[in-house]
C-alpha cells in the first residue's frame, strides 16, 4: 500500500502514527512485511525516523524482526487483547463511578464530548477511533485526576490499541452513531455510581467480545 508523505511534524512520531494508522485501517494487515527503504520512500523521509518508528512498534509488540527483510506485522493473540481490555476496565470503570459521584458538572463534560464526537467524520476506522476516544477520554477527564488521564492516554495512544480495536471499529463504529453507542453510558453517569460502574463495565465488555469475534 502507499503511505501519505509527511510534512510539518516530528518525523519519527509522524512515521509511527502513519504506520499505526495503516494498521488500523487494514492497509497493513497481520503478516504484512515492513521494509525500511520502502517505507522511507513512501513517506518521503530518511531511513532514520522510519527506523525509530519501527523500533517503537517492535517494543510495543506490534511487529517482529523478519531477518534482512525488515519486520512483519504481528497478529495479536486473545491473551494480549484481554490484557488491554483489563487495563481499560480498571481505569474507565473507576472513572465512571467517580464521575457519577461528582455529579452534574462532570456528567455535562461527557455530554459535551458526545456532541462534539457526533459531528466528527465516521466514514473511516481512524475517524471512528478518534471520535470514540474523545468520548471515553472525557469520562476520565471529568474525574479531575490528571494521573488517571495519563493512564488512559498510555493505553489509547499505543499502536497496540489501534490494532486491537481495528476490527471492532470497521464492523461497529463506522455503522452506528456515536450517540447510540454512548447514550446509555451518559444516562448511567447521571443515575449514580453503582449504575455508572455497571454500564461502563458492560460497555467495555461488549467491545472485548466484538473484538474477539
Amino acid at each position: 500500500m502507499a503511505l501519505r508523505p509527511i510534512s510539518g511534524e516530528t518525523l519519527a512520531d509522524a512515521a509511527y502514527r502513519r504506520i499505526s494508522e495503516a494498521m488500523l485501517t487494514g492497509g497493513l494487515e497481520p503478516g504484512a512485511r515492513l521494509v525500511m527503504d520502502t517505507l522511507a520512500a513512501q513517506l518521503e523521509i530518511s531511513r532514520t525516523p522510519v527506523r525509530d518508528a519501527l523500533h517503537r512498534l517492535e517494543r510495543e509488540g506490534l511487529i517482529e524482526p523478519a531477518g534482512r527483510r525488515g519486520f512483519v506485522v504481528r497478529r495479536l493473540g486473545p491473551a494480549e487483547i484481554h490484557h488491554l481490555y483489563e487495563i481499560r476496565m480498571a481505569v474507565e470503570v473507576f472513572a465512571a463511578g467517580r464521575v457519577a459521584e461528582l455529579g452534574s458538572e462532570a456528567v455535562s463534560h461527557v455530554a459535551d464530548a458526545i456532541r462534539k464526537a457526533e459531528v466528527m467524520g465516521l466514514s473511516e476506522p481512524a475517524e471512528a477511533f478518534a471520535a470514540n476516544r474523545l468520548v471515553h477520554r472525557a469520562v476520565v477527564e471529568a474525574t479531575g485526576n490528571p494521573l488517571l488521564v495519563d493512564l488512559f492516554d498510555g493505553i489509547w495512544t499505543r499502536a497496540t490499541a489501534l490494532q486491537v480495536y481495528s476490527g471492532y471499529f470497521q464492523r461497529e463504529l463506522v455503522h452506528r452513531p456515536i450517540r447510540e453507542l454512548h447514550q446509555p453510558m451518559l444516562e448511567a453517569l447521571a443515575a449514580g455510581p453503582e449504575r455508572a460502574v455497571e454500564v461502563m463495565r458492560h460497555h467495555i465488555q461488549e467491545g472485548l467480545e466484538a473484538t474477539l469475534e
